[in-house]
C-alpha cells in the first residue's frame, strides 16, 4: 500500500473522460431535466437509443467504481494523519470545490444554457444565486456524498477506538460476488420502491445509493486486505460472461414489456433494471480493473500529467461541455457527430485548462 498504484490513477483518469462523454451524449437523447443542455430537437431515434444505451450503461457502474476506488484509499490516508487532521484535509478537498462550483461554476453553466437571457449575468447572480433559488450542485454531488461517507468513516473509527490494520486475503469467491450482486438488485429495487430515479434529494439521486455506499465500503475492505493484489482470471473470465449475457436483455425488456417503468415502483421493469444493473455493474467493474492491472500498471510523464488533473477536470467539464453543445446547436450536422465533436473538444479542453489551474499558487492543497 505504499507504493503508488499508478493503473488505479489511470482507471480514474478513464473513469473521468466517461463522465465527460456521459454529459456530451445526453443533449443527444429523449432524457430530459437531468444535464443543463436538453436535445432541443436535436435527438434522432437511432441516435437517441443508442447514446441512452451507452448512458445507462455508464450509470450502472462508472459512479460506483469512482466510490470504490475512493474508499479503497481512505483507510490509508485516514491513518497518516490524526481525525481532526483527516477531517480538516476531507472538508478541504472535497468541501472547497463544492462552494466554488454552487457560487462560480454552476451559475456561469446555467447563464450559459438559459434561452432567454432576458437579463445580464450579475443580476442572473444576484436574484437566482444569492437567493439560493437557482442553487444547483450539479456533477459536485459525487464530492457531497463522499464527504458524508468519510465523515460516517471517521466516526466509526474513532467510536471503534482500534487500531486498523493491513491484512492479505483473497477476493471473495465467485458465488459470494453473484449473490452479492443479486442482493444489491434486491436492495436498490426496494429503495425505488420510495425514491424511485429522478427524485434528489439535496442533489443527491437516492436511487442509485444502494450501490455507492457498498462499493465504498467495498472499497475500504479490498484496501485493508489487499483483494486487488491479484485479481483471478477464473473470476474476471466468469464476469465477463455474465456480462455478456446481461447487457442485452435491458433493451430486450423494454421491447417485451410496455408497462411498468424502470424508474423504479412495483412492476417488472423496475425488478429486471435492478437486476441489469447490479450484473453489468459488478461485471464492468472486474473487467476494467483486471485490464487495468494487467496492461496500465506502469506510469510515464504524460499519464502522471492526466492523473495529477482529473478531479480538476470533474469539477469544470461542465462549462466546456455545455459550451460546445451550445456552440453546436442548430448546426446542420447529424447529432452522433456533434456528441463525438463535444466530447472530444471538451475532454482536450478541460485538460489543457485543467493543467494550468493546478499549477496555481495553493491550488496543490485543494485539487
Amino acid at each position: 500500500m505504499n507504493k503508488r498504484i499508478y493503473y488505479l490513477d489511470h482507471l480514474r483518469v478513464f473513469l473521468t473522460v466517461l463522465v465527460l462523454l456521459h454529459h456530451a451524449a445526453l443533449p443527444y437523447t429523449d432524457i430530459e431535466g437531468v444535464w443543463y443542455v436538453t436535445d432541443n430537437g436535436q435527438a434522432q431515434s437511432i441516435t437517441s437509443g443508442i447514446l441512452t444505451f451507452f448512458i445507462a450503461i455508464n450509470q450502472s457502474f462508472f459512479m460506483g467504481l469512482f466510490f470504490f476506488l475512493s474508499g479503497y484509499f481512505t483507510p490509508l490516508s485516514y491513518d497518516r494523519k490524526t481525525p481532526g487532521q483527516f477531517v480538516k484535509d476531507r472538508i478541504l478537498r472535497l468541501g472547497v470545490p463544492i462552494l466554488v462550483y454552487l457560487f462560480v461554476i454552476s451559475p456561469v453553466v446555467q447563464y450559459m444554457a438559459l434561452t432567454n437571457k432576458a437579463q445580464d449575468f450579475w443580476v442572473f447572480y444576484q436574484t437566482k444565486i444569492l437567493t439560493l433559488q437557482n442553487i444547483d450542485i450539479g456533477p459536485l454531488w459525487f464530492a457531497e456524498a463522499l464527504l458524508i461517507f468519510t465523515m460516517v468513516y471517521v466516526l466509526v473509527r474513532v467510536f471503534q477506538k482500534t487500531t486498523s490494520t493491513n491484512e492479505h486475503k483473497q477476493l471473495p469467491s465467485l458465488r459470494t460476488l453473484f449473490f452479492t450482486a443479486i442482493l444489491l438488485a434486491g436492495l436498490t429495487f426496494l429503495v425505488r420502491l420510495v425514491y424511485p430515479i429522478g427524485i434528489w434529494i439535496w442533489g443527491l439521486q437516492i436511487a442509485y445509493f444502494p450501490s455507492y455506499i457498498l462499493l465504498f465500503i467495498a472499497g475500504i475492505v479490498a484496501g485493508r486486505q489487499n483483494w486487488l493484489q491479484e485479481i483471478p482470471r477464473k473470476t474476471t473470465k466468469t464476469w465477463i460472461w455474465i456480462l455478456f449475457f446481461t447487457a442485452p436483455l435491458m433493451p430486450v425488456s423494454l421491447t417485451l414489456f410496455h408497462q411498468g417503468n424502470v424508474a423504479g415502483g412495483f412492476n417488472v421493469l423496475a425488478i429486471v433494471y435492478s437486476m441489469w444493473e447490479s450484473l453489468v455493474a459488478f461485471g464492468i467493474c472486474f473487467v476494467l480493473l483486471a485490464v487495468f492491472k494487467k496492461y496500465a500498471y506502469a506510469t510515464r510523464p504524460f499519464s502522471k500529467r492526466l492523473s495529477r488533473t482529473a478531479f480538476t477536470v470533474y469539477i469544470i467539464h461542465p462549462i466546456f461541455i455545455v459550451g460546445y453543445s451550445l456552440i453546436l446547436q442548430g448546426k446542420s450536422l447529424h447529432p452522433m457527430l456533434q456528441f463525438v465533436i463535444v466530447g472530444i473538444a471538451g475532454t482536450i479542453t478541460c485538460f489543457l485548462v485543467a493543467a494550468i489551474i493546478v499549477k496555481i499558487p495553493y491550488a496543490k492543497k485543494i485539487l
